[in-house]
């Protein structure tokens, strides 16, 4: 079981006893690999390692539970939300006390919430691709947001239409992922500027920055009920497009068979092995090269705090510790260290990969060491110590050009197009 803690936040899975059986596979690394120690070709050595046992294990073990951990807490945190707004809506010229203590215990079940969502983001796979990400989007559309949107947004919601349009009634399933979704749900809670984050305010603005301040937080409320209410029906739509006969993981695991899109056990695993890459695409370009300003930010190409993911819950390193969490599940095969399950180290073993398995193995033991001695947010280290920063990013990309090297090579895995060229 995952028990990822930090300031409160607390990731726990219940590791479902799910059988999985398949085939044996045999596999080999690839034609052109090249031995790391000696810098020798190698002849591709055929091995007998079960695929079918891996993919099974990580499906029924690892990523299963994860998603049904997820809505969950999705569960949990919509009634929180709805708790906290009951007593916000009571109170009058000011939010009560009961409002204010409400209001953390629904920001706890957003982060909550958000350290099981960061998990599942690094299992983006089946439904959460499909449709270019859209049910992903739906529920979590960082790096793409619109802090503005989000406002109009909670107007349009308290009056039922969109821009005072009495043809045009709102709902928020039909709105753009960028106005709905765990974002959006976390600015509504936690960000401290009352004021509209529009350059411009349309007609549904025009009175918002002259409302009082428990009037605006009333809105606010209102919209964070129903965000959490669609975000918690999309967490079981990717229940239901997960699980199930026809469900995906049915898919990964019956390759060759009607009804999957695999027609081998190799081909599914390499479905598995390109979502491990959202630690460098993601983790590693966006939530600290770009930061950081080794990519282009807001700030031009200098260290940028705004750019932060979650700077507003400032749980930035959070999702980034969650992250690691989800990685070391899957090249484990286990969300619990104690117990036993077939993972990528398995088949590195299989192939005599060893020396890979090791890099990374102590590679995942040193980041996670590297975050958890860290007390302050992502924003606040840029400002007071940005070679710290760095130096997180440095250890990621240790990872990630392991992944994109000997971990490929050696397990005869294509990489995904998204991470096929790195200039950082």
């Amino acid at each position: 079981m995952i028990n990822y803690a930090k300031k409160g936040v607390v990731v726990a899975a219940t590791v479902l006893t799910l059988s999985g059986c398949g085939e044996s596979s045999s596999s080999s690394t690839g034609s052109d690999f090249q031995s790391s120690d000696s810098g020798q070709t190698t002849t591709p050595a055929v091995t007998e390692f079960d695929e079918a046992q891996l993919v099974a294990n990580l499906v029924d073990n690892v990523i299963t539970p994860t998603f049904v951990f997820f809505n969950q807490q999705a569960q949990t945190q919509t009634q929180a939300v709805a708790n906290y707004c009951q007593a916000e809506l009571q109170s009058v010229q000011e939010s009560s006390e009961e409002a204010i203590a409400l209001r953390a215990q629904a920001q706890q079940a957003w982060l909550d919430t958000m350290a099981g969502w960061q998990q599942a983001e690094m299992m983006q796979m089946g439904p959460l691709l499909d449709n270019a990400g859209q049910l992903r989007n739906q529920i979590y559309s960082w790096p793409t947001f619109s802090r503005c949107g989000i406002d109009q947004d909670v107007v349009y919601n308290q009056d039922g239409v969109i821009n005072q349009d009495q043809n045009r009634p709102y709902a928020i399933s039909e709105r753009t992922a960028t106005r709905r979704g765990l974002f959006a749900i976390g600015h509504v809670l936690f960000n401290e500027q009352l004021a509209h984050h529009c350059s411009v305010a349309n007609d549904a603005l025009a009175d918002w920055n002259n409302r009082t301040d428990l009037a605006r937080r009333q809105a606010r409320c209102e919209f964070a009920v129903v965000a959490s209410e669609d975000v918690l029906s999309s967490s079981a739509q990717l229940l239901q497009a997960w699980q199930g006969d026809s469900g995906f993981a049915n898919e990964l695991k019956n390759t060759g068979q009607s009804g999957s899109r695999f027609s081998t056990t190799h081909e599914a695993l390499n479905h598995i092995s390109d979502a491990l890459f959202y630690i460098d695409t993601i983790v590693k370009d966006k939530k600290l090269a770009e930061p950081i300003g080794i990519f282009s930010n807001s700030c031009g190409a200098s260290a940028c705090p705004e750019d932060v993911e979650s700077l507003d819950a400032k749980s930035s390193l959070d999702n980034i510790r969650n992250n690691l969490a989800a990685f070391e599940a899957l090249i484990m095969g286990n969300l619990d260290a104690e117990q036993a399950g077939t993972g990528f180290d398995d088949f590195l073993d299989a192939e005599q990969a060893q020396a890979t398995k090791t890099r990374l193995v102590e590679g995942v033991a040193a980041l996670k060491a590297t975050l958890n001695s860290i007390d302050s947010s992502l924003a606040d280290l840029l400002i007071d110590n940005e070679q710290q920063v760095r130096d997180v990013h440095g250890q990621v990309k240790v990872l990630t050009d392991e992944l994109k090297n000997d971990f490929i090579n050696e397990l005869a895995l294509e990489l995904p197009t998204t991470s096929a060229g790195d200039n950082d």
